[in-house]
């Protein structure tokens, strides 16, 4: 599995143009189970400090030592998910952690990592926040394609009204 930015945890043949880990040379591979969290240090546009996803698969998964991996208890796991997505995730990398010769990289010590402060609400309040925000979330989406598909007929009627 591969973890983007973008997409999220993935197989691997999605993202490199071949396969990357194979049965011979995985030992020191992580494996995954559904709602485990994957942190990839590689920063991007649309992860400035690197993606934090959560497994969804079904199956276990096989991921590469690169990223840390985790598994949360007492905690619901989709708020977590949106914490990660959170501007509070993005300050507490940036003060706590380290700066190095990569620019393409975050580096952040696990115990710094582990010790970050969260505010948590009781779970109740946990599971009606991220279902809310799940809410908006897929409200966007649905207007994002709305609007797609507005722009897609005005560039068709424009090119009919020059034939």
């Amino acid at each position: 599995m591969s973890n983007s930015a973008n997409q999220g945890i993935i197989p691997q043949n999605e993202v490199f143009d071949r396969e990357i880990a194979n049965e011979n040379n995985t030992s020191n591979y992580f494996v995954i189970s559904q709602n485990d969290f994957v942190y990839n240090p590689r920063k991007s546009v649309t992860a400035p400090y690197g993606p934090i996803n959560r497994y969804n698969g079904e199956t276990n998964g096989v991921i590469s030592p690169l990223y840390l991996c985790f598994r949360c208890y007492g905690i619901d796991v989709e708020y977590l998910g949106w914490y990660f997505k959170s501007d509070s995730w993005h300050k507490y990398v940036y003060q706590n952690g380290d700066t190095g010769v990569r620019h393409d990289r975050v580096s952040i010590k696990d115990e710094i990592f582990f010790s970050m402060p969260l505010y948590l609400h009781s779970t109740e309040e946990q599971m009606e926040i991220a279902k809310r925000l799940n809410k908006i979330e897929s409200f966007v989406s649905q207007e994002e394609k709305y609007l797609f598909l507005l722009r897609s007929q005005k560039l068709y009627l424009l090119q009919q009204m020059f034939i």
